[in-house]
């Protein structure tokens, strides 16, 4: 069985709390710092869920990294205490909408969809803590001066000269290698054709059209021009310099198509998967968190290009059913990060699971381009604060506390959907548009000795006992 632990306050609320990692971890942080008695399973066994709900439970808590143990855990709940007040995460819409379904009273989130708005206002503007879309346009958080204010903002505008100059710069400069080999064979036979139709007109005074036809059948080769075989030399010279050109062309247009057609593309050279050379925002992380963001900021219509490393991850191919361009690479490499035109991006934005990488990134990125914005996902901070003390490393989130503060005020009964991070104080977002700072924030001394308060563990890893701040 594991190990639980209790928190005593002289509040009435108890909360179940199950799920191991840093979000059920920093869950239990917010709960203890709003005075609430906490019972944490790690890695709970049927019975252990049982013997904690036959003491008074008032609501649920059920996080985990994967849909499938989140997904049992809280039929488990149900059935042991149906009608319960049940809070989970879960990343995939389909077994959210059939949990819904199922499930009486039950509020299911994740924490890509909770903090993928924090992550996305900064790639917008400095001053901007959350933004979403809506029907009338895009609403954010603005911070003016000691004020929190929602605000509209203006859709970033693409004119439709922008989008064609955006097109034709990614088929000039396509970003594979098969792309390279593609284009330059196209654009190849195409500037020979040209100039063999060209010359036509001029020397032998024919239509366009004529000229234009006999070029491509000559280098093609479907058939000679015996006007070319009754001129002077330096014409069938002309043309047979011309013809072997574009067989040489032809054969690379033919290499690259059929390394596209075998291949897997990520990237196109035309379309929605083309590599946005302007403008655009570079994720790196193609987890829940970055795969989030990225559709999040299609969604407020900019562009957007994904790193990821892992050629096999799931989130891969889900981006490209999603129409989102991919590079597989390290993105700490600034010879990856050189081809991705970042002195003409919006921003980086940094959203890996792991700090030191995200840090790694954000420091290569700046020392190629020190005027680019850059945003960080992090935990509770402690490497960041010693990496900020020698660089500047840009807008940093912390996730962690962000998404573990809404699932504690969704377990205490706020109809909050919305969070973000302000100078040390989470704040919620109700359906109706308030802004509201969570009560344990505005109400303990020191908000960052909550954020360091130590939570003792096992061996295993396994929490084991921790103290609230009533």
């Amino acid at each position: 069985m594991d190990n639980r632990s209790s928190v005593n306050s002289s509040a009435s609320r108890r909360v179940l709390l199950l799920g191991p990692g840093e979000l059920p971890d920093a869950t239990q942080r917010a709960l203890q710092a709003a005075a609430v008695w906490v019972t944490r399973l790690v890695h709970p066994s049927d019975a252990d869920i049982r013997e904690a709900l036959s003491e008074q439970v008032d609501s649920v808590i059920v996080c985990s990294r994967d849909d499938a143990v989140a997904l049992r855990l809280a039929l488990v709940v149900e059935h042991i205490r149906p009608g319960v007040p049940l809070v989970v995460t879960v990343h995939s819409r389909i077994i959210t909408s059939q949990l819904e379904r199922a499930v009486s009273n039950i509020r299911v989130t994740s924490m890509a969809e909770i903090v993928a708005p924090t992550l996305a206002a900064p790639c917008l503007d400095d001053r901007l803590l959350w933004v979403r879309p809506t029907p009338e346009g895009l609403s954010g958080v603005r911070a003016d001066h000691a004020r929190l204010r929602l605000v509209e903002i203006k859709t970033p505008d693409r004119h439709r000269g922008q989008q064609l100059l955006a097109s034709l710069g990614s088929l000039v400069r396509p970003f594979e290698p098969s792309a390279r080999i593609l284009t330059a064979g196209l654009f190849g036979f195409l500037l020979i054709l040209v100039l063999d139709t060209v010359a036509t007109i001029l020397f032998f005074g024919r239509s366009p059209l004529d000229s234009f036809y006999t070029a491509t059948k000559t280098i093609v080769t479907v058939g000679p021009d015996q006007t070319v075989d009754r001129g002077p030399g330096w014409i069938k010279a002309f043309s047979a310099v011309s013809m072997l050109i574009a067989i040489a062309f032809t054969a690379l247009f033919t290499a690259g198509v059929v390394e596209r057609l075998l291949d897997r593309r990520l990237t196109t050279v035309v379309g929605p998967r083309a590599v946005p050379r302007k403008g655009h925002v570079v994720v790196v992380g193609l987890g829940q968190v970055g795969l989030r963001l990225c559709r999040l900021l299609r969604e407020l219509g900019i562009p957007v290009l994904a790193i990821e490393n892992d050629p096999d991850r799931y989130n891969v191919a889900r981006a490209k059913n999603y129409g989102l361009p991919v590079v597989i690479g390290q993105a700490s490499s600034h010879f990856l990060l050189q081809r991705l035109s970042l002195h003409r991006a919006r921003a980086l934005a940094a959203v890996t699971s792991h700090e030191i990488k995200n840090i790694s990134v954000a420091v290569t990125a700046l020392g190629m381009h020190d005027n680019l914005r850059t945003i960080l996902r992090a935990g509770r901070g402690d490497v960041v604060n010693e990496t900020r003390s020698l660089f500047r490393i840009g807008v940093v989130r912390d996730v962690y506390r962000i998404g573990g503060t809404l699932l504690a005020a969704a377990a205490l009964g706020s109809d909050a959907t919305e969070a973000f991070l302000h100078e040390q104080t989470v704040y919620l977002i109700t359906p109706d548009g308030r802004i509201e700072p969570f009560w344990a924030d505005m109400h303990t001394p020191s908000t960052h000795g909550l954020r360091d308060q130590p939570i003792s563990r096992d061996k295993a890893g396994e929490v084991m006992s921790s103290r609230g701040q009533p």
